[in-house]
C-alpha cells in the first residue's frame, strides 16, 4: 500500500488517526489489525503528539509527527482472523519531496520500484488549498499532475486489480453540511479531471473520494502570506474537542480490498483445505461484514467493489 502526496498534504497524520480510530472501533470484530512494534509505538506517538492541539490556546502546526521520514519509510502491519495472521501489510509512508526529487535519485527509483507493487494506493489531498487556493497554490500543494503523470502509467502497464483512494484532509470547513461538502467535490472534479477521465477506462482499478476530518477541531480561515509566500491560515476552534471522524473510512476500503484480492489468490489445495473445515463461510460472512462498516455515501468514480 503506497501513500502519495507533497509535503504537508498530511499523510503521516492520516495514517496515525485511521489507524487509531479503527483499533478504537472495531474490538468485536474478527479482523484485528496489529501494528509491529516499532510501528504501533511510532504512530501511538504521533496521535499524542496532534492530541497536544487542545492545549494549545492558538493552532500551532506540531512539525515533523515522526522521526525518519526522508525518503520512504515501511509502516508495516499484520491483520487477523479469529486472533490468526491472515494477511500482512506494509504502509509506504514516503517524504513528499520525493515527488519532485530528480529521477536518478536512489530514493527516487526506490519509490519507483514501491509504486509499481502496490495494489492499494493513497493519494492524500490538502482540502484547503483544493478549494480555496488559485491555480498556482492548488497546484504546489497537491500536484494533481505530477500525480496523474505517477498514476495513469502505472495503471495502464498493470491490469492487476488495484484500489485508488484520493483522500481529502484539511477540510473540515467543507464537511458542515451537505451544500459545502459538494463545493468539496466539484473542486476535486475540476482540478482532477484528466484522472476522472482516466479512471473511467480503467476495469481494473476502483477509485473512491473520502474527505475526513484529520483533526476536527482546526478549521481553514484564509490564505495568508509567509516570507512573501501564500500559506493556507488555519484556527483552533475552542469550542470543538479534537475529535478524528471518518479517518476509518480510507483503511476500511483498503483492508476489504486486500482482503477480498487475498481471499481469491488463494492456493487450490488452501482453498480446499478451509472448505474442508468450514473456514470459507466464517471468513466470508466476517468480510461483508466488515465491508458494510464503509460508508455507502462516499463517492465512487469507478466501477463498485
Amino acid at each position: 500500500m503506497m501513500m502519495l502526496g507533497p509535503d504537508g498534504v498530511g499523510k503521516t497524520t492520516l495514517l496515525a488517526t485511521m489507524y487509531h480510530q479503527l483499533s478504537q472501533t472495531d474490538n468485536d470484530s474478527p479482523f484485528t489489525l496489529m501494528a509491529t512494534a516499532d510501528t504501533h509505538q511510532d504512530l501511538q506517538a504521533a496521535y499524542e503528539k496532534l492530541s497536544t492541539i487542545m492545549t494549545q490556546p492558538t493552532f500551532i502546526p506540531t512539525g515533523p509527527l515522526l522521526k525518519g521520514t526522508a525518503g520512504i519509510i515501511e509502516r508495516q502491519f499484520q491483520l487477523l482472523f479469529n486472533r490468526k495472521p491472515e494477511l500482512d501489510l506494509i504502509f509506504c509512508d514516503i517524504a513528499g519531496g520525493i515527488l519532485r526529487a530528480e529521477e536518478t535519485n536512489q530514493d527516487v527509483i526506490d519509490f519507483h520500484n514501491r509504486l509499481s507493487q502496490a495494489t492499494v494506493i493513497i493519494n492524500v489531498i490538502d482540502g484547503s488549498a483544493l478549494v480555496e487556493g488559485d491555480s498556482n497554490l492548488a497546484n504546489s500543494k497537491n500536484e494533481p499532475q505530477l500525480i496523474y503523470e505517477l498514476l495513469s502509467s502505472r495503471l495502464q502497464a498493470d491490469k492487476q486489480p488495484h484500489l485508488l483512494l484520493f483522500v481529502i484532509t484539511k477540510c473540515e470547513a467543507w464537511l458542515r453540511n451537505a451544500e459545502s461538502q459538494q463545493q468539496l467535490e466539484h473542486a476535486f472534479e475540476i482540478q482532477y479531471e484528466a484522472m476522472i477521465e482516466l479512471l473511467a477506462e480503467m476495469t481494473h482499478t476502483v477509485a473512491v473520494l473520502i474527505p475526513v476530518k484529520t483533526l476536527g477541531c482546526v478549521e481553514f480561515t484564509h490564505i495568508g502570506y509567509q516570507n512573501q509566500v501564500k500559506e493556507m491560515i488555519f484556527v483552533r476552534k475552542p469550542n470543538l474537542p479534537f475529535q478524528p471522524d471518518n479517518t476509518d473510512q480510507p483503511l476500511r476500503y483498503a483492508l476489504a480490498f486486500a482482503l477480498q484480492q487475498h481471499n481469491q489468490n488463494r492456493s487450490k489445495w488452501n482453498k480446499l483445505m478451509r472448505w474442508l473445515w468450514n473456514e470459507d463461510t466464517a471468513f466470508h460472512h466476517a468480510l461483508v461484514q466488515f465491508a458494510e462498516e464503509r460508508q455507502k455515501i462516499l463517492k465512487f468514480m469507478a466501477m463498485r467493489l
